[in-house]
């Protein structure tokens, strides 16, 4: 972890992460966010890199999640399962507004002042457990799912940030 002052605001800055696909368990994998909690942080900022599966992105193109789809969860495999620690959040979190939309309009109006909006894209995001890249057939049914990227790892992270 890096701690530091960013415009005059206190951050805490983490490289890298546990991943899923690397034989990590979910609390090993989310833990760092519950650090964060108890740190005192407030504002969640996660990024990844990511195949873009909709036709309308471009290479290069940066997306801000708007939802995701957790296909290891239709699994079971879910952040959130075993014993409760109430001070991390509630139980059964309201995952339709897990992305803050006054932040990504934030994200969208930052990118527009700096003029670099035309490559500033929203969508939805989807996890896989990895670590094999997709086949062009799930591509297909992730699409069909409504999937516009498909990646292996932040899903699990913003399921446990409740702050």
């Amino acid at each position: 972890l890096v701690f530091g002052e960013l415009n005059g605001k206190q951050c805490v800055c983490m490289q890298g992460r546990f991943h899923f696909y690397e034989g990590y368990n979910i609390a090993t994998v989310t833990y760092p966010v519950r650090v964060f909690f108890l740190l005192g942080i407030e504002t969640l900022i996660v990024t990844n890199a990511a195949g873009g599966l909709s036709h309308k992105f471009q290479v290069g193109d940066i997306m801000l999640i708007k939802d995701h789809i957790n296909i290891p969860g239709f699994a079971g495999q879910n952040p959130l399962c075993g014993r409760n620690e109430e001070r991390f959040g509630v139980r059964f979190p309201c995952m339709s507004d897990a992305y803050d939309r006054d932040f990504i309009r934030m994200a969208r109006e930052t990118a527009q002042e700096l003029g670099c909006d035309s490559f500033i894209q929203e969508g939805v995001y989807c996890m896989l457990a990895g670590p094999s890249y997709e086949t062009i057939a799930e591509c297909k049914v992730l699409q069909k799912l409504g999937a516009d990227a498909v990646g292996i790892c932040s899903t699990l992270v913003m399921m446990s940030n409740d702050f």
